[in-house]
């Protein structure tokens, strides 16, 4: 027993000695610009290939790189017609952000990363465009004629796709309950609510999109309470669409869930070409922003109120569920049915509450940032 303990506390030790290494580092960020096409490219030279996420926010207009780097070098904060300034600091979490100040909102057109260079480092390549102004002009003519913000909640799985189960506790009833007393919050506040779901039934993922499609909606919020193989891993977080995944956890849950609909005899196939195309349409572009921009809200709300959240909450993925093409849309991890704490906070009425209720706040101040874009 104490040979397990003492293998297991070196697995731990350099595991964190691999994490928090000063070989994680940022060695250079530099860019280029293509004036034609309104197009930047950011590169990111690092000595590894680490988990990142990356950004925009429209509200003076950000680009925001989340990495699990440890340090980085003096970086030469250059400038140029987009990029107005370089920000660099180590969150709460042991993560750097690096914020670029934009002159103008833009969208990621991609972001991928480049194999060892002659220089022994991995290169990090995020392309970002500059917004087309008549299109966000139409896209603020279209918002404005709504008079009620319209939110659709869909309670993660039901009917004969349980989600996951522990302890005698199955994640189709936590969200389902979890998002009535979400829709019982916003209602009060004046927003209109659907849900996907009332009660213990099975829907697809496409049909999901469809109901909130079908409902105008302005918000998609997708609740879940997933389970990993580590058991301490426990904590809220939030998820937008991407085409790839920011870590392999991430890639697990979105591979997970967006096999659900097999269990029904979905054609997988048939929905894959349906979304296929709208991941490179503008509309696309400017709806992932604003996931992106909400799920900072919500992360820095429960930061604010002192709710766990996962080491770099923010992630993403190609969820299925997500793939609306006009809807904004997160999925959000209310916590994790294989940690029993979590499974302790998410069964409890008044925790439980108070985590929705956070959520709730972060709602309305994205619909009130939102509305002073509009107008």
């Amino acid at each position: 027993m104490l040979l397990i303990k003492f293998l297991v506390s070196l697995f731990l030790y350099f595991n964190a000695c691999y994490l928090y290494s000063n070989d994680n580092k940022i060695e250079n960020i530099r860019f280029s610009e293509n004036l034609s096409n309104k197009t930047t490219r950011i590169v990111l030279d690092l000595t590894n290939k680490l988990p990142y996420t990356v950004f925009t926010l429209n509200n003076k207009p950000r680009l925001v790189v989340d990495i699990e780097a440890n340090s980085s070098k003096k970086i030469i904060k250059k400038s140029s017609k987009l990029i107005k300034n370089i920000r660099l600091r180590k969150t709460d979490s042991n993560v750097m952000r690096i914020v670029f100040d934009l002159a103008n909102n833009s969208y990621i057109e991609k972001h991928f990363y480049l194999e060892k260079n002659n220089n022994n480092l991995f290169r990090l390549v995020i392309d970002v465009r500059e917004s087309s102004i008549k299109k966000n002009n139409n896209l603020k003519e279209l918002s404005i004629k709504k008079k009620q913000f319209v939110i659709t909640i869909d309670p993660g799985h039901g009917g004969i796709d349980p989600g996951a189960i522990n302890l005698g506790k199955k994640e189709k009833n936590i969200t389902l309950q979890a998002s009535i007393e979400l829709k019982s919050m916003l209602a009060k506040k004046g927003y209109k609510v659907f849900l996907t779901r009332n009660s213990d039934k099975f829907i697809s993922l496409r049909k999901r999109r469809v109901i909130a499609k079908k409902n105008k909606s302005d918000l998609f919020i997708s609740l879940h309470v997933d389970s990993v193989k580590r058991k301490s891993t426990r904590g809220t977080s939030i998820y937008t669409l991407s085409e790839k995944a920011s870590d392999k956890l991430t890639a697990r849950l979105a591979e997970r869930e967006n096999k659900v609909d097999l269990i029904a005899g979905v054609d997988l196939e048939k929905v894959d070409n349906e979304v296929a195309s709208i991941l490179l349409d503008l509309t696309r572009r400017d709806t992932k922003n604003s996931s992106s921009s909400f799920a900072e809200n919500y992360i820095e709300k429960a930061r604010k109120n002192g709710h766990r959240l996962l080491r770099r909450p923010h992630r993403h993925a190609g969820f299925a569920v997500l793939k609306s093409a006009e809807i904004p849309s997160v999925l959000i991890e209310l916590g994790f049915l294989s940690n029993s704490k979590d499974v302790k906070l998410l069964t409890n009425s008044k925790t439980r509450k108070r985590l929705l209720s956070t959520l709730s706040d972060a709602i309305e101040i994205y619909v009130k940032e939102r509305n002073k874009t509009i107008n």
